[in-house]
């Protein structure tokens, strides 16, 4: 039985909950209706715009134009500084209702969410229906809408919830993929950064269906493990489960740091990975275990989360092993985005450091770096925490 995957996503979230709160304290317009947007810093004239209404799209003003420049082009335009708490509120609104009608609910980000409807086919009938029936109700009961994708996979589900908006469902089941998607300039693929689309358009690869129909192999020689990915999404594929605890705190140990300012210098980002590897391998060897899952937590400047993890077959607990896999991950996650939030986090954990080696590594290097972390860990249990540490070195570009 195929699985039948719900994605809802508020339409235009920050400017309609922003709407909602000023029609609360009496504005005499809904701001969804106007020429209006969502801005940091209204008495910047180069604050940047992180959300603009349907009329503002309209006439050329869109996210991430900066002020001065959307004031060129209407000098009325309505400015409303983010209220990021009551953005959190409409969102726990949203997802406890989610909760209660279903078993499975992953919160993807702060406006956006998947839910695992396969089971549930049988309580509350046809996914289509119950879909227009829940969007309608959301509206009805908080007052902001929502367009569902309805999909076979996650990634089949969101792509359809990024269709036609705002207040809408659509489907795109794996029969309809070809015909759906395939068309799409590559830009609309999930996961395809600017970088990645003028990589592959370099190559002469313009379309989805382009990607899913070239070689592999030559896409992972080009784009590494992210051409894998990217061309496995071309193609529908998309084996990942709903994860009811990947947005809040799930069982292991990790790290977050929400920023102060906008961040996009790599170099200085990677020092926040660092810092967290060395603080998780404190905390695994305290625990006296090893981890062999890692995740890197991104949010840009827009709310919007991703999430990337990867199980290795190796168990680790030293902190240069894990700086190096985490900073592997960001490099196939990060859009070049400015960046609010960074995070790192490690689970599954073992009491053994089985280590496998793989035929691409080396194995006295290997055994040098086990032997000699064990000779630091025994001399700073003698002598004190971190009497030794061993040396790193983070170029211009965030590596080691």
């Amino acid at each position: 039985m195929n699985r039948i995957i719900l994605h809802i996503d508020v339409n235009s979230a920050f400017l309609s909950w922003s709407a909602l709160k000023l029609l609360e304290e009496g504005y005499k317009k809904d701001i969804r209706n106007e020429i209006s947007v969502i801005a940091g810093d209204p008495n910047k004239r180069h604050g940047v715009i992180i959300a603009a209404s349907v009329p503002a799209k309209k006439i050329g003003i869109k996210p991430p134009t900066n002020l001065y420049e959307a004031r060129k082009i209407f000098k009325d335009l309505i400015v409303v500084k983010p209220d990021r708490s009551y953005y959190y509120k409409k969102s726990n609104q949203m997802i406890s209702l989610l909760n209660h009608l279903f078993d499975k609910v992953q919160q993807y980000s702060i406006d956006e969410c998947f839910v695992d409807y396969t089971s549930y086919k049988k309580i509350y009938g046809d996914e289509v229906k119950f879909a227009y029936k829940l969007k309608n109700y959301i509206y009805k009961k908080f007052g902001f809408t929502v367009n569902i994708g309805i999909g076979n996979n996650k990634l089949s589900a969101k792509m359809a919830s990024d269709f036609e908006k705002p207040n809408k469902v659509h489907t795109l089941y794996e029969y309809e993929f070809k015909e759906k998607v395939w068309p799409l300039d590559i830009s609309e693929l999930f996961m395809a950064g600017k970088s990645a689309c003028k990589t592959l358009k370099e190559l002469n690869i313009n379309t989805i269906g382009d990607l899913a129909n070239s070689d592999e192999t030559m896409i992972i020689r080009h784009l590494k493990s992210h051409g894998k990915l990217l061309y496995e999404y071309a193609n529908g594929i998309d084996n990942s489960e709903i994860n009811t605890d990947s947005y809040n705190e799930r069982k292991g140990i990790g790290f977050s740091r929400t920023l102060e300012y906008d961040i996009d210098d790599k170099v200085e980002i990677s020092k926040y990975l660092y810092d967290f590897s060395t603080d998780i391998s404190k905390k695994l060897k305290e625990k006296g275990v090893y981890a062999s899952n890692i995740t890197v937590t991104i949010r840009n400047s827009e709310f919007k989360t991703y999430n990337h993890g990867h199980k290795y077959l190796n168990s680790f607990n030293d902190k240069e092993q894990i700086y190096k896999l985490a900073l592997d991950l960001f490099n196939q996650t990060w859009k070049k985005e400015p960046i609010r939030l960074i995070g790192l986090r490690v689970t599954d954990f073992t009491d053994s450091n089985n280590y496998q080696l793989s035929l691409f590594e080396e194995n006295k290097k290997v055994k040098e770096d086990i032997l000699a972390n064990e000779i630091i860990n025994d001399i700073n249990k003698k002598f004190g925490k971190d009497i030794i540490k061993k040396g790193v070195i983070i170029n211009k570009k965030g590596e080691k």
